[in-house]
């Protein structure tokens, strides 16, 4: 990056867009050269055996230019609107599944 000063911080390397990491951002920053820096990944978090998911977001260093973010769910990707829809509709056929009575047939 042109005229960018780097610093380390901890594990993370902070210049411009990297310095403002989201709240959530677990990604070792200043591993990877080019875009696959810009990537903001955060811890993932198990959803069922086999299935986890994960934020990510992209933020372009020299023009702050974001892309996300987003919930990838397995190798599926979820705007935050998509994954709160998947989300309710999981939740409404639990509640639903909770409220069953089973009818005897004599």
């Amino acid at each position: 990056m042109t005229g960018s000063t780097d610093v380390v911080a901890g594990n993370r390397l902070e210049s411009g867009v990297r310095g403002a990491c989201p709240s959530w951002c677990a990604a070792g920053h200043g591993v990877h050269l080019g875009e696959e820096d810009w990537v903001h990944l955060s811890e993932p978090l198990t959803v069922v055996e086999g299935l986890s998911a994960q934020l990510c977001m992209s933020i372009d260093p020299d023009t702050s230019a974001h892309d996300g973010p987003y919930v990838v769910l397995g190798s599926t990707e979820y705007t935050l609107a998509e994954a709160q829809a998947v989300a309710a509709a999981l939740m409404t056929m639990a509640i639903t599944g909770g409220h069953t009575t089973t009818v005897s047939v004599a």
